[in-house]
């Protein structure tokens, strides 16, 4: 009987896992046909469309009426927009950072860490010449962005090394540090000046300066930055005053 009910519940969190598979394959692309996404997810057709119609009737997928293709429904935004509501941050630091933007007349950012990523959770202004990478809602490494190495330099070394032996430092470009000995002297600079840089490190064109703000509950509770065309890293100077003043800023009204 005992092995029975371990059977059924082993069967109840696979079929999560797949569940949870299709919908992140899904917000991968536009939609998909039934044919496509079980290719993808590597799941018997059969299997995707019994997880497909159940995610339908809960409201996490969508079928195009002329297409009948999948997507993935705006119910998890908005499962995922509660989440950010509770974050007794956002509204204090949004409203900072997008006067900051209209005053240096930069594109800024609002990123929190979530699972060891950084996520955007806000962005005014767009001034690069670049297509940046940044949107809201997605994510980015910590290792090789000015708003994560920010975040990081308020870890402690051991809490810094078990997150670099967790990821795999990918090269984003020539200017990346994927070396751990270069790396902590990197994040001893930041904790001194306040400030973490981004020369190119994770997208070429981009220079980006970030720092940390905390609140009376978290130290690092989220970071922001200014993120320029490189042509303009001459007047970094600038950039890093305002970008200080404004984590500062946030830092105070939130009582950190």
């Amino acid at each position: 009987m005992a092995a029975k009910k371990e059977q059924a519940t082993g069967s109840k969190v696979q079929s999560i896992d797949r569940a949870v598979l299709v919908l992140e394959t899904l917000s991968e692309y536009n939609s998909l046909s039934l044919h496509e996404l079980s290719e993808k997810v590597k799941l018997h057709k059969a299997t995707t469309h019994r997880i497909v119609n159940s995610l339908v009737d809960n409201g996490f997928i969508e079928q195009i009426e002329e297409t009948k293709q999948y997507r993935i429904s705006l119910r998890m935004f908005e499962l995922g927009n509660k989440r950010v509501q509770n974050i007794d941050f956002l509204n204090v630091a949004k409203s900072i950072i997008r006067q900051l933007s209209t005053d240096v007349n930069q594109t800024v950012h609002l990123v929190i860490e979530d699972d060891d990523e950084i996520l955007y959770i806000d962005k005014y202004g767009d001034q690069t010449e670049s297509k940046m990478r940044s949107k809201i809602g997605l994510k980015a490494p910590l290792y090789c962005t000015a708003v994560g190495k920010a975040i990081l330099s308020t870890r402690s070394e051991e809490e810094i090394k078990v997150y670099w032996e967790k990821i795999d430092a990918e090269e984003k470009t020539t200017n990346t540090i994927t070396n751990f000995e270069a790396f902590v002297p990197e994040l001893q600079k930041i904790r001194q000046k306040g400030y973490a840089l981004d020369n190119e490190e994770f997208e070429y064109g981009v220079f980006c300066i970030g720092s940390v703000f905390s609140s009376y509950k978290e130290e690092g509770a989220g970071a922001i930055s200014i993120s320029l065309n490189i042509t303009e890293k001459e007047n970094k100077e600038y950039y890093i005053k305002k970008t200080l003043e404004c984590s500062k800023k946030i830092t105070s009204l939130l009582g950190g």
